[in-house]
């Protein structure tokens, strides 16, 4: 299998979450030594707010830029056996993953949630858990995973129906669970949704279908790769 990943971006994404992390622990800490200072207890509680909220958003790009391994790691592991006609595009293309297969082109929505999250009919919930609460602030959210990845496919259809006018190429989008703890009860999803385990699986089912044609498979290769370079 091909991988093409932005790792510029990759880097860059990394340190300015780690400049956000830090900041917000250092405003926390600075908030914490005013409610000693006379004249700074009206302004701790401000400047602590303000170092949460900044940290947190710095944690959660912590978790998807910095920790390793990233959503981007994690694919490259699992779709590995797979031929030099598969192309894996990570950061580069409107959706953060894309799988290019002689049988299809897949929009690959990655979630590294852990724990028993639940879907029927499109509406998703996670269980609550303090723990995982107490481990640290900001963990990745659930989200609506299901209209997070319509949304990719349509941006990545748009930018292909702007670079191949006329191919109709189909852009299929599929769920994909990463973190090894997650428990999935999914019913009545309207886009396929499991864990990591089950991709290889999937995708091999997918290949006993209809093979895509090899000159549009060819030039999306060239239009993708154009935007890796």
């Amino acid at each position: 299998m091909e991988t093409r990943t932005d790792e510029e971006l990759i880097v860059r994404k990394s340190r300015a979450a780690k400049l956000g992390s830090g900041a917000g622990f250092i405003l926390i800490l600075s908030g914490l030594i005013l409610l000693w200072v006379p004249w700074g207890s009206p302004w701790s509680y401000l400047v602590v707010l303000l170092g949460f909220l900044i940290g947190s958003v710095g944690n959660r790009q912590m978790n998807r830029w910095a920790n390793e391994p990233r959503a981007d790691q994690v694919l490259s592991r699992a779709l590995r056996g797979f031929d030099d006609r598969h192309y894996l595009y990570n950061y580069i293309l409107p959706a953060d993953h894309v799988l290019l297969a002689p049988y299809g082109l897949f929009v690959i929505k990655a979630k590294g949630v852990e724990g028993r999250i639940r879907c029927l009919k499109d509406r998703w919930q996670r269980d609550f858990s303090l723990l995982r609460l107490l481990r640290g602030f900001a963990p990745e959210p659930l989200g609506n995973p299901t209209e997070e990845a319509r949304r990719e496919v349509e941006r990545l259809r748009r930018y292909i129906a702007q670079r191949l006018p006329g191919e109709g190429v189909e852009v299929k989008g599929v769920i994909i669970f990463t973190h090894p703890q997650v428990e999935l009860e999914v019913g009545g999803a309207t886009l396929p949704a499991m864990p990591l385990r089950s991709l290889k699986s999937y995708l091999r089912k997918a290949a006993g279908g209809e093979e895509m044609a090899e000159g549009i498979r060819k030039e999306l290769v060239r239009v993708f790769d154009e935007a890796a370079t």
